[in-house]
């Protein structure tokens, strides 16, 4: 395969991996619960195929590109594209937690309600200590 297919085929895969993430991020922003399985299995699914891309990238050499190709302008291309994917990852994942606290304090009781009763404990137990 031509180093210049090799590169088009990553920034495919950067694609579908960023329209992913995307409806991940709209997900997770308008239901506010953690990520559904459909999206999770298809993140499994994508995985092997980034693994084989990247393999694939390492073994270009810079001198198997054409100075006339546009090997170039598609590594930019793809480079802009994993930017964004680290960025709408970074932000899923800030939601992501975000939703997993909620279910957890919503499970549990308030969690700002446990970190009072917490306080209260503690206060209680300082002011025996410096009564006794």
């Amino acid at each position: 395969m031509q180093p210049e297919q090799v590169i088009r085929e990553h920034l495919k895969l950067c694609e579908r991996t960023h329209d992913l993430l995307l409806r991940e991020n709209k997900h997770l922003k308008d239901q506010g619960t953690p990520t559904s399985n459909e999206l999770i299995e298809e993140k499994k699914q994508l995985l092997p195929l980034l693994d084989h891309s990247v393999t694939a990238l390492n073994k270009l050499r810079r001198e198997d590109f054409s100075p006339f190709g546009d090997g170039s302008a598609l590594m930019q291309k793809a480079q802009n594209k994993l930017m964004q994917i680290f960025y709408i990852d970074r932000e899923n994942e800030q939601l992501l937690l975000k939703a997993s606290m909620q279910t957890t304090s919503s499970a549990d009781g308030s969690l700002g309600g446990k970190i009072t009763q917490i306080r209260d404990v503690q206060a209680k137990l300082a002011a025996q200590e410096e009564n006794s």
